[in-house]
């Protein structure tokens, strides 16, 4: 592991918490705990610092296991996706008020779109420490991954919404809870997607 690793661990915390106060401010998610209110501003501290302290921690135990470090570097990267996902997606449909299937469907497109172009770069560089230059193969390969984790995410989303019960959660909360569900089921269809078979002949030979 390099310096430059921690450093980017931290600008991840910095974007994700950017994202995340979005998520916060208009997913109607309560900042109320034990009676006091969470700043948004903590945010901005305890993400980076949260992140650089799990990236280090995560780094030393599976030093020799590069799967391992590389599902952390993903999880790290994969939890600022979903901020940038979801925080695009309930700023969009609070600010327009709209909550029917089809424009719900056209926003996480939208959102989902600009999370996986995030993701591309940081996936590429950081998680596999790929540095060829990009190829147009494994960019249209990249792509043809990432749709398919576009259509298990948006699926499992307008299922939920429309078919799930609500019980106790608002209509803005229950778009967290299903952009969530949707989300942890299309991780997993990437993570082992770019592993297996956009980087699949990159990955390193030695602890990257």
């Amino acid at each position: 592991m390099v310096k430059k690793d921690y450093i980017y661990a931290a600008i991840i915390g910095l974007v994700t918490a950017f994202f995340a106060s979005l998520l916060v401010t208009y997913g109607d998610i309560s900042r109320e705990f034990g009676g006091f209110v969470i700043p948004l501003w903590s945010l901005f501290v305890v993400l980076p610092i949260g992140e650089y302290v799990a990236y280090v921690i995560a780094s030393r135990l599976f030093s020799h296991i590069i799967a391992l470090k590389q599902m952390g570097r993903f999880a790290i990267v994969g939890l600022m996706n979903f901020t940038v996902d979801a925080g695009i997606l309930t700023y969009l449909t609070s600010t327009n008020a709209s909550y029917d299937g089809a424009t719900l469907l056209l926003f996480n497109v939208i959102s989902v779109s600009i999370a996986i172009v995030n993701s591309y770069f940081w996936q590429r560089g950081w998680t596999f420490k790929e540095t060829d230059a990009p190829s147009r193969k494994e960019f249209l390969i990249f792509v043809a991954v990432t749709i398919m984790g576009i259509v298990i995410n948006t699926a499992i989303l307008f299922l939920m919404i429309e078919y799930a019960p609500r019980d106790s959660f608002n209509q803005q909360q229950f778009v967290v809870v299903a952009k969530v569900a949707a989300t942890l089921v299309s991780l997993f269809w990437n993570f082992f997607g770019y592993k297996l078979i956009v980087f699949k002949d990159n990955t390193p030979q030695t602890n990257p």
